[in-house]
């Protein structure tokens, strides 16, 4: 089975897909608590909520979410009679930011195992944590991967972490490829530059995993907020290149008989006013969507209720029928002497 994991950054659950949402209580409110440094704050920088209170709640009424703006996302979770479809809540662990979160699914690690706590990547441990596609490399050494995305820290070589390991000998062998767009047009014309080279590669060349990632609906959120025409634009913007993407995979299972998964997630939601990092539940209610193509989901991709982030590549891997070796070497990789504890949040630090 191949993989197709496209990466939506910044989706508001309920403004995307609020039947969906509204169907499914488990989408209600988080399964799990935030740390108490990550609460959402007023405007005098003083907790907003009290700590035995439950997270702020601004979901859209069904009756007013907006309709059709993701028929793509829709379709691919709802599935038909010749392919399976699916999808599962997930509740992302705060601080609701794209490096932790992106970190957390690529690399099924928690905030702690990668050490991921920002966007600036400071001290983190991605070495020791193989991301998605080095793991179908490691498993298999003929296997053939893909990244495209417009956010540095995923794949560009001049970029921070990276999220998505290099690999450039495999780079060299072409074996592993990669794309990062020119960002000085704006963001959705790098959006639609990684649509196109990513469509081209996974209908011509069709790799054995690929990750491909969309900024345009964070940076809509940041800057016009959730409450805005923009970001529902943005919304149909990235549906569409999505839609792009499945099609070419779609082709070569109609052409060729190749067996295709489509997951389709996000790392984190948006304030009506714009922004994340906190716990407000519109922010950190996030989804997993799963679709084969041309037949069922394997079992493990339906059978949860719902979902962590560190959960979602071990699970994708598991369908994919992907397995890891086994090390003995007592030790090896073992990072000692350093306890990772996190941000402090004092203010004293900030410059």
């Amino acid at each position: 089975m191949k993989l197709l994991l496209i990466c939506l950054d910044g989706v508001r659950a309920d403004i995307a897909l609020p039947e969906f949402v509204a169907a499914d209580p488990h989408f209600a409110k988080p399964d799990h608590g935030a740390d108490p440094r990550f609460r959402a704050v007023n405007d005098k920088g003083e907790p907003a909520v009290g700590p035995h209170d439950p997270p702020l709640d601004r979901t859209l009424p069904l009756e007013e979410a907006p309709k059709n703006l993701a028929p793509t996302l829709a379709r691919l979770a709802r599935g038909d009679e010749h392919s399976g479809g699916h999808i599962t809540p997930m509740w992302m662990t705060p601080p609701t930011d794209s490096a932790p979160g992106w970190s957390s699914i690529l690399t099924g690690s928690t905030h702690e195992e990668c050490n991921v706590w920002w966007n600036e990547f400071v001290g983190h441990d991605l070495a020791r944590r193989p991301d998605i596609l080095s793991r179908v490399y490691f498993a298999n050494p003929a296997a053939r991967t893909l990244a495209a995305a417009t956010w540095e820290a995923f794949c560009a070589p001049h970029g921070l972490g990276p999220l998505l390991q290099h690999r450039f000998d495999q780079q060299r062998t072409g074996q592993h490829q990669t794309f990062h767009p020119d960002l000085k047009d704006g963001l959705d014309r790098a959006d639609d530059d990684v649509a196109h080279w990513a469509t081209w590669k996974l209908l011509h060349e069709g790799p054995d995993a690929a990750v491909v990632y969309f900024e345009g609906v964070d940076g809509a959120g940041h800057a016009h907020g959730a409450d805005s025409q923009q970001y529902r634009d943005a919304i149909r913007h990235v549906d569409e290149l999505t839609r792009h993407l499945v099609k070419a995979v779609a082709e070569r299972h109609e052409q060729l008989g190749e067996d295709w998964l489509v997951a389709v997630t996000t790392d984190h939601g948006h304030k009506p006013e714009g922004g994340h990092g906190e716990d407000e539940v519109e922010v950190r209610r996030s989804f997993l969507i799963t679709h084969r193509i041309g037949a069922p989901l394997p079992d493990v991709l339906t059978s949860r209720d719902v979902l962590h982030s560190e959960q979602v590549m071990w699970d994708l891997l598991d369908a994919m029928g992907v397995r890891q070796g086994s090390y003995d070497a007592e030790g090896v990789g073992v990072l000692r002497d350093i306890e990772q504890v996190g941000p402090t949040r004092n203010l004293a630090f900030e410059w």
